[in-house]
């Protein structure tokens, strides 16, 4: 399945402003997954190698559990696992299905082949993922100002 498959007319943070060529290029190598309610897609600590994004569900987004932190995605074209995109390539969170979900699962080394072929829309796609990795980074402090 292609991540434009998943949801024809959605346009995703990630891939805002790509051109339908490379987002297809990207989609026709992504694999569709599904999971059930309380299933791991992957484990902090673990290496990352995919960064997934959601086609329907929801999957808690676990990054401290004793403080009970959490982030919850919920929206069609949400990025998670995005990890897996920045060096060391190791989940700095757990994510764990609230509900039956489906993902596009897509590989690091995809991303980075169609960076090098497309280096425009490449840094596009990087832009975009400091702005995904900038937003939790808000939503973290916000709640340690909260817990404060």
């Amino acid at each position: 399945m292609s991540i434009m498959e998943a949801s024809p007319t959605k346009e995703f943070d990630l891939f805002k402003g790509v051109s339908q060529r490379v987002i297809a290029e990207i989609g026709k190598m992504g694999e569709e997954m599904s999971f059930e309610r309380d299933d791991i897609i992957f484990r902090a600590d673990e290496p990352g190698s995919y960064f997934y994004e959601l086609v329907e569900g929801e999957v808690d987004i676990v990054v401290l559990e004793k403080e009970n932190m959490h982030f919850i995605v919920k929206r069609p074209g949400e990025i998670f696992g995005w990890s897996a995109l920045v060096e060391p390539y190791v989940y700095s969170a757990t994510a764990r299905c609230l509900a039956p979900t489906k993902v596009i699962r897509i590989g690091r080394d995809i991303i980075e082949n169609e960076v090098k072929r497309h280096p425009e829309e490449g840094l596009l796609i990087y832009k975009h993922l400091i702005g995904i990795v900038a937003q939790r980074l808000r939503s973290a402090y916000q709640y340690i100002y909260r817990q404060q």
